[in-house]
């Protein structure tokens, strides 16, 4: 909200001198959008090695203006991967027993503050957003106790919209999320050659951040 505060003076102020029909600078109406996206989020090792690979995304995104240069946005996306499954009473040699697929689901919303306020400058309409939701793959406790589960999860990003005067809208968005991983008891116990998952039992939970990048076409609704 403060970087958008502080681009009106110079966005104004770089209007002086250039005719209507030359300026860089358009204004825009922010009214409803719906974004269908792909793109692809990458997945940070995570302490035990058990996270989701880094994978293609989907999804979709609605936004809707709310005043001034603020819009709300409720999202939803998909990424299919796969993880390592561990049998934690094994020893190190044939610990991993499979890689199961699964499907991480994050439903986000927040608030989109665009930078340029309501005008674009030469059609681009630059953005930050923060807000929270849940991510989730929606299954059970695996064989060696573990389960990711359904968690809260919190998100700041920036995104560049392309907003011609005709033809199809484009959106590039960079959201870094963040939520929290928590480890069984079994992870830390020692198994026949002495070694165990983990070892620091501070560890036993911790917050990572993953990043999502993705570009979509934008259609205008309810205009």
């Amino acid at each position: 909200a403060i970087a958008s505060l502080l681009s009106v003076p110079s966005v104004a102020q770089a209007q002086i001198g250039h005719l209507p029909d030359k300026s860089p600078y358009e204004d825009v109406k922010i009214g409803q959008t719906l974004t269908v996206m792909g793109g692809w989020l990458a997945v940070k090792r995570d302490l035990a090695d058990v996270a989701p690979k880094s994978n293609l995304l989907t999804g979709l995104r609605y936004d809707i203006g709310v005043g001034g240069p603020a819009s709300l946005f409720a999202r939803y996306m998909v990424s299919p991967s796969e993880r390592r499954l561990l049998a934690p009473g094994n020893p190190r040699a044939t610990r991993v027993i499979g890689t199961p697929g699964v499907t991480t689901h994050i439903i986000d919303g927040g608030l989109d503050i665009a930078l340029t306020g309501r005008k674009t400058w030469h059609h681009l309409m630059p953005s930050a957003s923060f807000g929270t939701g849940i991510v989730s793959d929606f299954a059970q406790a695996d064989t060696g106790a573990y389960t990711f589960g359904t968690k809260f999860s919190f998100n700041y990003g920036f995104s560049v919209r392309y907003l011609p005067r005709r033809g199809p809208q484009i959106r590039i968005d960079a959201t870094n999320n963040f939520w929290k991983y928590k480890y069984p008891d079994r992870y830390f116990v020692l198994a026949s050659d002495t070694t165990s998952i983990l070892t620091d039992t501070r560890k036993r939970e911790g917050w990572r951040s993953y990043w999502g990048l993705s570009a979509g076409v934008i259609l205008p609704i309810f205009r």
